[in-house]
């Protein structure tokens, strides 16, 4: 099913390569793999040979990861954006992933039967929908009975939880008063054009608890960012290549437009835009990279949220 035209709004954001590029990246350092495979998968609990649902898989970041580790499984990915579906297809072709299929289709009204799926899964997409509580809805109802539902969904409430060694010392009282202050705005203003919200992922257990879901374990992931000269433990390769895809020059100002746009949503200026946009010095942190001298550990409240439909016999 495609997206009707009186279908909730979903923040279309993500189809530029740029974007594209960066989220791909960033399927790499999502996760620690030991942290998905001994925590993650058996709490999934998925029987052999089950068919497992990924809502807005975007460029298939977590359907991949489950596919690698789980060749028994039969995931479909789906996703509004085609231009994201075909990259995703691509990148399962390359891999030689055939336990898994993307399809397109609207988040908020999902085209499959009721009880179809022993998991039902989405990871950074419940921040991005106008209206979170029924897509979680419509994920319990497309659960079998004692089927699993997680969400990987984060909380930002603006303060800054990173550190830099460039721009660290840079940073004075007032420029954190300030950086909180606008980064509220921007929050309110995403939810005011209905394209989510951001402080979504603690709230998470009680969208799932009021589909009426058992919410069983709530929890962190453990991913920390870290790159530390002289950089010589492999992990740091990845993070290094994230980091160098978010510092890229925005040449065409992207960033900008959109910030502007969200600032005027919540009621401030293009002037607080602006200067939330330069309020980081990325070229000194772009040479820092270059130079092999950057520090930078940064992690952010990623709730993972596991629930299970009730046994249908008992509810």
């Amino acid at each position: 099913m495609t997206k009707r035209s009186d279908s909730p709004k979903m923040n279309s954001t993500w189809v530029d390569e740029d974007t594209a590029n960066y989220l791909r990246l960033r399927v790499k350092t999502f996760y620690n793999a030991d942290y998905f495979e001994r925590v993650v998968l058996p709490l999934l609990n998925i029987p052999q040979h089950g068919q497992v649902l990924d809502v807005g898989c975007g460029y298939g970041g977590l359907s991949t990861i489950l596919a690698e580790l789980r060749p028994d499984l039969q995931i479909t990915g789906l996703d509004i954006e085609a231009a994201a579906l075909e990259s995703a297809a691509n990148g399962a072709r390359q891999n030689g992933l055939t336990n898994l299929t993307f399809e397109q289709g609207d988040a908020h009204r999902l085209k499959y039967e009721d009880c179809r799926f022993a998991a039902v899964l989405c990871q950074t997409v419940l921040t991005h929908v106008q209206d979170a509580g029924s897509v979680v809805r419509e994920m319990a109802r497309v659960l079998k009975s004692n089927g699993v539902f997680m969400a990987a969904e984060y909380t930002s409430i603006g303060p800054v939880s990173t550190y830099n060694s460039v721009e660290d010392e840079k940073r004075d009282d007032a420029w954190y008063e300030k950086i909180f202050r606008l980064s509220r705005l921007l929050i309110k203003g995403k939810r005011a054009l209905g394209r989510g919200d951001d402080r979504l992922g603690v709230r998470v257990p009680l969208l799932a608890a009021a589909a009426g879901l058992d919410v069983f374990d709530v929890r962190l992931n453990d991913r920390v960012l870290h790159v530390i000269p002289p950089y010589v433990h492999p992990k740091q390769a990845d993070y290094l290549e994230l980091l160098r895809a978010y510092y890229a020059p925005d040449p065409d100002c992207k960033g900008l437009t959109q910030n502007i746009e969200l600032m005027r949503a919540a009621g401030g200026t293009e002037e607080d835009a602006e200067w939330f946009y330069n309020s980081g010095d990325t070229a000194a942190v772009r040479q820092a990279i270059t130079d092999g001298n950057l520090t930078e550990i940064s992690a952010y409240m990623l709730y993972l949220t596991f629930a299970r439909e009730p046994d249908q016999d008992i509810r």
